[in-house]
Protein backbone atom coordinates (compact mmCIF):
# COMPACT_ATOMS: atom_id res chain seq x y z
CA UNK A 1 0.00 0.00 0.00
CA UNK A 2 1.63 3.30 -0.84
CA UNK A 3 2.43 5.94 1.62
CA UNK A 4 2.14 9.18 1.77
CA UNK A 5 3.54 12.43 3.08
CA UNK A 6 1.35 15.74 4.38
CA UNK A 7 2.61 18.69 5.68
CA UNK A 8 0.82 21.41 6.92
CA UNK A 9 1.26 25.18 9.15
CA UNK A 10 -1.15 26.44 11.24
CA UNK A 11 -1.69 29.45 14.07
CA UNK A 12 -2.63 27.84 17.57
CA UNK A 13 -5.88 30.07 18.40
CA UNK A 14 -4.67 30.46 22.12
CA UNK A 15 -1.24 30.36 23.64
CA UNK A 16 -0.13 26.45 24.09
CA UNK A 17 1.24 25.73 27.37
CA UNK A 18 3.83 22.48 28.15
CA UNK A 19 0.68 21.27 29.64
CA UNK A 20 -1.26 21.96 26.93
CA UNK A 21 1.05 20.36 24.52
CA UNK A 22 2.23 17.61 26.46
CA UNK A 23 -2.20 16.71 27.11
CA UNK A 24 -2.41 17.22 22.96
CA UNK A 25 0.97 14.89 22.61
CA UNK A 26 -0.88 12.05 24.39
CA UNK A 27 -3.83 11.92 22.80
CA UNK A 28 -2.61 11.76 19.55
CA UNK A 29 -0.02 9.95 19.82
CA UNK A 30 -2.42 7.23 21.35
CA UNK A 31 -4.95 7.66 18.32
CA UNK A 32 -1.82 7.50 15.49
CA UNK A 33 -0.08 4.41 16.90
CA UNK A 34 -4.52 2.79 15.83
CA UNK A 35 -4.25 4.58 12.93
CA UNK A 36 -0.44 3.67 11.68
CA UNK A 37 0.43 7.27 11.47
CA UNK A 38 3.57 8.70 12.09
CA UNK A 39 5.31 12.38 12.22
CA UNK A 40 6.67 15.06 13.31
CA UNK A 41 4.75 18.40 15.22
CA UNK A 42 6.95 21.39 15.62
CA UNK A 43 5.48 24.41 17.51
CA UNK A 44 6.57 27.91 17.34
CA UNK A 45 4.68 30.25 19.60
CA UNK A 46 1.68 30.79 18.26
CA UNK A 47 2.36 28.55 15.13
CA UNK A 48 2.58 24.81 14.13
CA UNK A 49 3.87 22.32 11.63
CA UNK A 50 2.81 19.02 11.30
CA UNK A 51 4.10 16.32 9.33
CA UNK A 52 1.79 13.03 8.93
CA UNK A 53 3.17 9.60 7.39
CA UNK A 54 0.68 6.77 6.16
CA UNK A 55 -1.75 5.39 3.90
CA UNK A 56 -3.15 8.37 1.62
CA UNK A 57 -6.47 7.59 2.61
CA UNK A 58 -5.81 7.74 6.30
CA UNK A 59 -3.89 10.58 6.18
CA UNK A 60 -6.36 12.69 3.72
CA UNK A 61 -8.80 11.92 6.65
CA UNK A 62 -6.58 13.01 9.54
CA UNK A 63 -6.09 15.99 7.64
CA UNK A 64 -9.64 16.51 7.38
CA UNK A 65 -10.37 15.86 11.22
CA UNK A 66 -7.38 18.60 11.90
CA UNK A 67 -8.65 21.54 10.22
CA UNK A 68 -11.94 21.03 11.69
CA UNK A 69 -10.14 21.61 15.20
CA UNK A 70 -10.96 24.84 17.19
CA UNK A 71 -7.07 24.48 18.87
CA UNK A 72 -5.70 26.20 15.66
CA UNK A 73 -6.96 28.30 12.82
CA UNK A 74 -5.55 29.28 8.91
CA UNK A 75 -4.59 25.34 8.40
CA UNK A 76 -2.53 25.53 5.30
CA UNK A 77 -1.30 22.77 3.41
CA UNK A 78 2.04 22.80 2.90
CA UNK A 79 2.51 19.34 -0.01
CA UNK A 80 0.94 16.24 0.17
CA UNK A 81 3.60 13.49 -1.88
CA UNK A 82 3.99 9.60 -2.12
CA UNK A 83 7.31 8.40 -0.20
CA UNK A 84 8.71 5.83 -0.61
CA UNK A 85 9.78 4.79 3.23
CA UNK A 86 8.46 7.11 6.18
CA UNK A 87 11.19 9.19 7.49
CA UNK A 88 9.64 9.26 11.42
CA UNK A 89 9.06 5.49 11.38
CA UNK A 90 9.63 5.10 15.05
CA UNK A 91 7.19 7.84 16.08
CA UNK A 92 3.15 7.91 16.37
CA UNK A 93 4.21 11.75 16.61
CA UNK A 94 7.76 13.25 17.56
CA UNK A 95 7.84 16.51 18.71
CA UNK A 96 10.13 19.63 19.31
CA UNK A 97 9.15 23.14 20.98
CA UNK A 98 11.05 25.61 18.57
CA UNK A 99 12.68 28.72 20.27
CA UNK A 100 13.11 32.08 18.55
CA UNK A 101 16.59 31.62 19.47
CA UNK A 102 17.38 28.46 17.71
CA UNK A 103 15.46 28.71 14.57
CA UNK A 104 17.30 32.62 14.06
CA UNK A 105 20.66 30.46 14.78
CA UNK A 106 20.28 28.44 11.36
CA UNK A 107 21.04 29.67 7.58
CA UNK A 108 18.52 30.60 5.68
CA UNK A 109 15.54 30.56 8.24
CA UNK A 110 15.51 34.55 9.37
CA UNK A 111 12.82 35.12 7.48
CA UNK A 112 10.59 32.40 9.15
CA UNK A 113 10.60 34.89 12.49
CA UNK A 114 9.52 37.67 10.40
CA UNK A 115 6.82 36.49 8.43
CA UNK A 116 3.75 33.82 8.65
CA UNK A 117 4.20 30.35 8.39
CA UNK A 118 2.45 29.66 5.47
CA UNK A 119 4.05 32.21 3.25
CA UNK A 120 7.51 31.58 3.87
CA UNK A 121 6.89 27.79 2.94
CA UNK A 122 4.32 28.23 0.37
CA UNK A 123 7.33 30.12 -1.51
CA UNK A 124 9.83 27.48 -0.47
CA UNK A 125 8.35 23.85 0.32
CA UNK A 126 11.64 22.63 0.35
CA UNK A 127 12.30 24.35 3.51
CA UNK A 128 9.59 22.45 5.51
CA UNK A 129 11.57 19.47 5.01
CA UNK A 130 15.11 21.23 5.33
CA UNK A 131 13.43 22.43 8.82
CA UNK A 132 11.97 19.03 10.11
CA UNK A 133 15.24 16.96 9.53
CA UNK A 134 17.29 19.21 11.24
CA UNK A 135 14.35 19.61 14.50
CA UNK A 136 14.21 15.24 14.18
CA UNK A 137 16.76 14.73 16.65
CA UNK A 138 15.51 17.64 19.11
CA UNK A 139 12.56 15.62 21.00
CA UNK A 140 11.37 17.42 24.26
CA UNK A 141 8.23 15.48 24.90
Amino acid sequence: MPLYCLVYTSIASKKMSDEDLKDLLIRIRKKNETRHVTGMLLYLDPFFMQVLEGEEAMVNNLFSLIKQDSRHHNVSLIYKKPIEERYFSNWTMGFSKVSHENISAMEGFSDFLQRPTTEFFNESPSKVDELLYKFKYEILF
